[in-house]
């Protein structure tokens, strides 16, 4: 069984075939912009599903994802609050499963606002361009492939790293 990691290369892959392919894709919807595609794929949702998900509250993945992590102690998902549970249940999928299935991937709030904005650094400097427009199918298909490369050469270089360990001690 692949791991949450894995699910999410392959998630950003398959997120970015779709969009080349023509996929429905709207930046000012929490299903069809760029952290709802990648969604999709991951948690095997339709747009139409993260949007009820969503319940009424319309606003960016990130800020919704700042409710969910605490950046001062290293990102880990906080307890929700009943106004939160009352929100996240709304759909056929609580919003807090959503933002688990990320996190287990190994996603952080700040990881979800880039990805939202098509903004990491680390990202970009493979890209090469300073900047790519969010709300553009196209850079946010070479975005997500460009990702999803850099997260498969970091865990292939852990893995390396774990077994050099393994055979020195």
């Amino acid at each position: 069984m692949a791991s949450a990691r894995q699910r999410l290369i392959e998630a950003l892959e398959r997120a970015a075939d779709q969009l080349e392919q023509g996929a429905p894709y709207q930046w000012g919807h929490v299903g069809q912009c760029n952290v709802g595609q990648v969604v999709q794929h991951l948690a095997q949702m339709s747009d139409r599903d993260i949007m009820a998900a969503f319940g009424r509250t319309l606003a960016e993945w990130r800020l919704h994802a700042a409710e969910y992590f605490d950046a001062a102690v290293g990102d880990e998902p906080l307890a929700a609050t009943q106004s939160q549970q009352d929100r996240c249940t709304q759909g056929s999928v609580p919003l807090e499963q959503i933002y688990r299935l990320l996190a287990d991937a190994g996603l952080t709030a700040q990881d979800i606002g880039h990805l939202e904005f098509l903004s990491d650094p680390h990202v970009l400097a493979r890209i090469k361009r300073c900047s790519l427009r969010r709300n553009d199918p196209a850079d946010a298909a070479l975005y997500l492939r460009t990702y999803a490369a850099l997260l498969a050469e970091r865990d292939a270089a852990a893995q390396h790293t774990a077994e050099a360990a393994y055979i020195c001690a």
